[in-house]
């Protein structure tokens, strides 16, 4: 996270930062989520940024809720997926001013609310 420098194993021609990619891919960012309480959506320690559990926010501010297999199928459960990245994303950029900060991932870990019997979590 801490500082601006590129990846050594990343040329100068192929790098874009994260900020201009998420401006090519036209992505739109939620409002981050605000701290409530005990929960803080993002805490900076020295160069390393924690950030908590997230959900699907929509731009709207509301949640996508559910469970896949039962009250969402497959493309809605990725939509939920790939809507809680995003969340994400937001809450970085909060967090930190800029996406630009974020230098390397040290670990992801993902869940998904499905019913017993949904065997395609992968997907």
């Amino acid at each position: 996270m801490a500082s601006n420098q590129k990846d050594a194993n990343v040329t100068t021609e192929t790098y874009q930062s994260p900020e201009a990619r998420v401006t090519q891919l036209k992505l739109e960012l939620p409002p981050a989520p605000k701290a409530m309480g005990v929960y803080k959506p993002v805490i900076v320690i020295g160069n390393m940024a924690y950030v908590s559990g997230h959900g699907p926010l929509k731009a709207d501010g509301s949640l996508i809720t559910g469970r896949v297999g039962a009250d969402l199928d497959l493309a809605a459960g990725k939509a939920a997926a790939r809507q809680t990245g995003l969340t994400i994303l937001a809450t970085l950029r909060a967090g930190l001013g800029s996406l630009d900060r974020v230098q390397r991932l040290v670990k992801v870990l993902g869940m998904v609310n499905s019913t017993p019997d949904f065997g395609t979590i992968p997907k």
